[in-house]
């Protein structure tokens, strides 16, 4: 072999000495869990002023109107959200000026099909758009954003005369004495006649 590589070799070898203390391998480090970062909890500030209206018969739209403190919203459209079921919406604006805003309503004066509600936003307004459920007779009028009467499980799918009981109702709250005494009469003449067995639909035809 060249003298080069024989000294090479040389060089790398170490011997050992019989008995000599062999060095321990290092022992693994157990790493410090790292903890987990507390997550900050968003404040909200109610939105209070806020408008709606709903498309003219046969309608399929109601328009919830956001724009007071909504100058340049739109800027910012990416931390907007909505969430929907059948009887609620859940708007949230985060980080918006330095502070976060939450527009939450249950208890809609109807149900509202979740899947084809949405939320727009605009430069200086937000337009949440309540898409109406629409019934066997199509789409019903709503007489406010809120109802207010809680709903029960009964509904007017499982009682047909139920939704018509509900706009009478709404028209006995919103009417006046004359229309009140009218209504109550008919309706107290529809609630005898389910006693009896009847639907009671007949107890409206002097209105």
């Amino acid at each position: 072999a060249p003298a080069s590589v024989a000294a090479a070799d040389k060089a790398a070898y170490v011997p050992i000495t019989p008995g000599a203390p062999v060095a321990p391998a290092p022992q693994p480090v157990r790493l410090a869990n790292a903890k987990p970062e507390p997550v900050p909890t968003t404040e909200f500030v109610p939105i209070e002023s806020f408008g709606w209206d709903q498309d003219p018969y046969p309608g399929r739209w109601v328009s919830v109107y956001v724009l007071q403190g909504m100058d340049g919203v739109g800027a910012v459209k990416e931390r907007v959200s909505c969430k929907f079921t059948e009887t609620s919406f859940d708007l949230t604006i985060r980080d918006f000026n330095g502070r976060s805003y939450r527009l939450y309503k249950n208890n809609l004066d109807k149900e509202i099909v979740p899947a084809e509600s949405k939320c727009v936003v605009k430069q200086n307004r937000i337009t949440v758009k309540l898409r109406k459920k629409e019934g066997q007779f199509g789409t019903e009028h709503w007489t406010d954003l809120t109802s207010k009467r809680r709903r029960t499980e009964k509904d007017s799918a499982s009682d047909p005369s139920a939704g018509l009981m509900d706009m009478m109702r709404d028209l006995y709250d919103d009417g006046d004495d004359q229309t009140r005494k009218v209504i109550g009469e008919a309706m107290l003449k529809s609630q005898q006649s389910r006693g009896t067995g009847g639907l009671g639909d007949d107890s409206f035809d002097g209105l």
